[in-house]
């Protein structure tokens, strides 16, 4: 079997982003939402000028933002909450040469990135190696729990939707990067892209005492 993609990658015109905003803004203002997750794929839909005016939107209205960003953008998130990249996307981004291994060098690493960035918290997922977390002087290491990998596809979508609804909830670090680590290695138990089962999630939790 074969799959063919195509797509553009070009930024959206100046046009499109006017329109982008107005609904972004619109939603705010209508939904009042716990937290605004933009997801950065790369695509051309999230410009300097929507990132920093959907953050702006946001903390204007007091609602946290979540990153989970790619390399085009990846220093234009000035000022958010909860930044997560994975450790190739921050290798990628500071231009330097890490191994997940080395959590001395991931932390190093990541004080760099937030005095760059000024946000207020970052969570990095590091592959079999876990997750590391930090805000404040606070670090949160921990490793991934054994699983039965079959399929990968979804699971940094899972990390940023779980510790997203974490920072809504204004859960501590270490709670929001184990329920994340967590809910990212259950999916990848399962073929395709799926939801997070929330009774397996909370069993897991339960079992784990998270």
């Amino acid at each position: 079997m074969v799959r063919v993609d195509e797509e553009m990658e070009e930024p959206i015109t100046a046009q499109e982003e006017d329109k982008l905003m107005a609904r972004i803004t619109a939603l705010l203002d209508a939904e009042r939402p716990g937290v605004l997750v933009l997801e950065d794929y790369d695509k051309g839909a999230l410009t300097e000028r929507v990132i920093t005016g959907a953050i702006a939107a946001a903390h204007a209205r007091a609602i946290p933002v979540a990153v989970d960003p790619k390399k085009r953008n990846f220093f234009t998130y000035r000022g958010a909450d909860l930044f997560k990249p994975n450790l190739k996307e921050l290798r990628e981004g500071l231009k330097i040469d890490l191994r997940a291994g080395d959590l001395e060098g991931v932390g190093a690493s990541v004080r760099a990135l937030e005095e760059r960035l000024g946000n207020r918290a970052s969570l990095i997922t590091l592959s079999e190696h876990g997750v590391y977390a930090h805000h404040a002087g606070e670090e949160v290491v921990l490793p991934a729990h054994p699983r039965k990998i079959v399929d990968v596809s979804g699971a940094g979508d899972t990390v940023i939707a779980t510790a997203a609804l974490c920072l809504a909830q204004g859960l501590p670090l270490r709670t929001l990067a184990a329920w994340s680590n967590l809910a990212g290695g259950l999916v990848c138990e399962q073929v395709g892209v799926v939801p997070v089962d929330k009774e397996q999630l909370t069993r897991e939790a339960e079992r784990l005492a998270l």
